[in-house]
């Protein structure tokens, strides 16, 4: 039985909190691990239902810890956190906010325009487009899986590392500056292919943003349709 002082200041199931904060920190309860059912903490701790209930309510409020119903109690991944406005781009933002991003390009090829691209980009139907597709890290763990067009004036990007950031690479290389943006969110579930590349399953919800970019003079630069897995990530405004 572990000792809970009940004349203490600090109520019951803060310090009953508390230790199991602490059994997190140290390894004893590890991400993803199922804690002990209630009945068997109300007997460890000698303490009520309410306590324990109390204890773990704040506990998954601070998404410490999460449910799952039927199942029991979780420890949950810590999840990183990223820029919902993505104007600075993902590299940037990555660095600003102590992360260390990585990318790998899955493939790289020209393609027909959809009606949608091609209102977006302007010309015929016949007129091909360039799109690329690339797995993007954060902290060496895949996070999003982006898909860009462009038109095909930006042929070289044949010719360039790709796995650097696609903003730096616009900006310093070829004076090329977005000036507008608009971006929507949607909500969407994981592909068979999509599950393999972020390493999670099939039918799982992804967070979809699809942005829509344009220079200082309102031409088109670039689409951009991303889905970030979130696992391991959430968002800020």
């Amino acid at each position: 039985m572990t000792i809970i002082n009940p004349n203490s200041a600090v109520p019951m199931y803060k310090q009953i909190l508390k230790i199991i904060e602490n059994r997190i920190a140290d390894g004893t309860y590890k991400s993803g691990d199922k804690i002990p059912p209630e009945i068997e903490l109300m007997e460890e701790f000698n303490v009520s239902r309410i306590t324990i209930r109390a204890a773990l309510k704040d506990l998954i409020d601070d998404e410490v810890l999460f449910r799952v119903q039927g199942k029991g109690t979780f420890v949950a991944q810590p999840k990183e956190q990223y820029r919902a406005n993505d104007q600075i781009g993902f590299t940037r933002s990555c660095y600003l906010d102590g992360k260390i991003p990585s990318t790998k390009l899955l493939s790289i090829k020209k393609v027909l325009p959809t009606k949608k691209q091609l209102s977006f980009f302007g010309g015929v139907e016949s007129d091909p487009i360039i799109e690329t597709i690339r797995l993007r890290y954060v902290n060496d763990i895949p996070t999003l899986i982006e898909t860009n067009h462009y038109p095909i004036s930006m042929s070289f990007l044949f010719h360039e590392n790709l796995e650097q950031s696609l903003f730096e690479l616009m900006n310093n290389k070829y004076n090329i500056h977005i000036a507008s943006s608009i971006r929507t969110l949607e909500i969407c579930y994981a592909t068979k292919e999509e599950s393999k590349l972020l390493m999670i399953n099939e039918n799982s919800p992804l967070i979809l943003f699809k942005d829509m970019h344009r220079d200082k003079n309102g031409n088109a630069l670039w689409l951009s349709k991303q889905v970030y897995c979130t696992d391991h990530l959430k968002f800020y405004l």
